[in-house]
């Protein structure tokens, strides 16, 4: 039986020090997540000390308290920032302070409270807060600086200070400041570079899933300057929930209007009278007193916008499945999971050898003398327990449905069940063989280690592409940090997961080749 304590406290031990290898690279911007991660460790040590059995329970609490809960809620609000809900980003950081008291998140909530001030019309209130933010030895300094000229409404100035502080190449150590670029570029006219830098940093931005939400409040940018009003109309109503419906219209009426359709003036003034944003009503007079007619794009900047519509257009890009929550296929193996795990308590109790040997448990015994190979299959749909159950069904709740975005449900499918029965006959073969002693096997992580090793597969097929050897080293981390919590818990198969991830890989390599990553 999985042990709670057990998987905590490797948690609790392993999560802290990859914090701090991470933020070693940022020096003192990462200091307060350095102090967190050190805070958890010694917490998890002391805990150790005193009461070995509850170890695990003391250092996961703070693990959440310290680390998971600051990073997932500075994580959502930078998500909610990019699409302008600043008092939303704001209340959460306000709550995040308790959690993470440092001046970095303290100096964002000010610029925030600023942007709010801003929009409600208090124009003076808000650039002297963002003024004094500007000062301080945080990140947030070069958003309230950034800021303070997006608020004047002098775009050349914001143009001139980004091209002076976010590289020419890469993302920087702001990715989020590139919103502000790509605005100015094209509030100035300069399509033809901003359909440069956006498509040029578009692969590092799909790379990083903490960054997709950038990538997702540019494209908006591009569509609009450029005149694309079907495009993002479909991105904007369809896809991009997140955004306030008047900063929809004004997207929608800005392409209308780059584009030459009279029916972009009249929507914008129909805004003006109806918006209470302070800042999209000045937005809408300076787009108003501007001229409409822009030079057209050079073909080959004409030719990556027509990409990003074509991509939208055939919904390529995995970039909106988190939108839809979960996939089909993820939904329907989870569903069957569930339903499985409801038969094995009506059989006699999910950790009861009798019912889930009844119900198809992995037994290479039977396997190979009693020819029952329908076991490979069906022992990948039982679990040992609700909380083994709850572990695979989130992995594969995180995992896959960027895959079968990618690849598609029937293919995902067949991946899956492949990797799964791959997994199963690898624990066969090697118990055979001496190697395991594996009696009684239940679970889908070794059909979920496939879906890991599919993605590698379809990585290596890409590998010169510098996104997909990033991914690749990721996935090389969840292998290491898979198979070193394997050799620390003797209750798991290293076998079964070892055998997936390799199945998942030969498919992967042969399931869609010579075909683009589809980020």
């Amino acid at each position: 039986m999985l042990d709670l304590n057990h998987i905590l406290l490797f948690i609790a031990c392993l999560s802290p020090l990859v914090v701090l290898a991470r933020a070693s690279r940022h020096g003192a911007r990462k200091r307060s997540w350095q102090l967190a991660a050190l805070t958890v460790l010694l917490i998890t040590a002391l805990a150790f000390l005193i009461a070995p059995q509850k170890a695990g329970f003391a250092g996961g609490g703070a693990w959440l308290l310290l680390l998971f809960l600051p990073a997932v809620g500075s994580r959502k609000a930078a998500e909610l920032a990019s699409v302008e809900r600043y008092g939303a980003a704001r209340r959460l950081l306000g709550f995040l302070r308790f959690l993470h008291p440092t001046a970095a998140v303290g100096a964002e909530h000010s610029v925030l409270r600023g942007l709010e001030m801003a929009r409600a019309g208090d124009r003076e209130r808000a650039l002297q807060i963002l003024q004094a933010m500007g000062r301080t030895e945080t990140r947030a300094a070069d958003h309230a600086i950034a800021q303070s000229f997006r608020i004047r409404g002098d775009w050349n100035g914001l143009l001139t200070w980004c091209r002076g502080n976010i590289p020419r190449v890469g993302l920087g150590e702001d990715p989020s400041l590139l919103l502000l670029y790509f605005r100015a570029l094209g509030e100035l006219g300069l399509r033809d570079e901003l359909a440069l830098q956006f498509a040029g940093r578009a692969p590092a931005l799909l790379a990083s899933p903490v960054h997709k939400s950038i990538f997702a409040s540019g494209l908006p940018l591009l569509l609009a300057f450029c005149g694309r009003t079907a495009a993002i109309e479909r991105l904007l109503w369809t896809r991009l929930g997140g955004l306030r419906s008047d900063a929809k219209e004004f997207w929608i009426a800005t392409s209308e209007f780059k584009a030459g359709n009279p029916a972009g003036r009249a929507r914008l003034e129909d805004l003006r009278t109806k918006t209470t944003d302070a800042l999209l009503r000045a937005d809408i007079a300076e787009r108003l007193e501007g001229g409409a007619s822009e030079p057209p794009l050079i073909p080959a900047n004409e030719a990556t916008v027509r990409r990003f519509e074509r991509n939208l257009a055939e919904r390529r890009s995995s970039l909106f499945a988190p939108r839809a929550g979960i996939t089909p296929a993820v939904l329907a193996i989870i569903a069957l999971n569930a339903a499985m795990f409801l038969l094995e308590i009506r059989f006699g109790g999910s950790q009861d050898a009798i019912a889930l040997h009844r119900l198809g448990a992995l037994e290479p015994a039977a396997v190979l003398a009693l020819g029952q190979y329908w076991r490979l299959l069906a022992a990948l749909f039982l679990h040992y327990g609700a909380l083994h159950l709850m572990m695979n069904a989130y992995a594969l709740y995180v995992l896959g449905p960027s895959l079968e975005a990618s690849i598609g449900t029937v293919r995902f499918l067949l991946c899956y069940l492949l990797a799964g029965i791959g997994s199963s006959a690898g624990v066969v073969a090697l118990w055979r063989l001496g190697l395991t002693q594996a009696d009684l096997l239940v679970g889908a992580s070794g059909a979920v280690m496939g879906v890991v090793g599919a993605w590698a597969g379809l990585l290596l097929g890409h590998r010169h592409v510098p996104m997909a050897r990033r991914r690749l080293i990721n996935i090389a981390i969840i292998v290491a940090i898979q198979s070193a919590f394997d050799l620390s818990t003797p209750q798991v198969s290293m076998a079964a997961h070892l055998s997936g991830f390799a199945s998942g890989l030969l498919v992967g390599l042969v399931i869609a080749p010579g075909r683009p990553i589809r980020a």
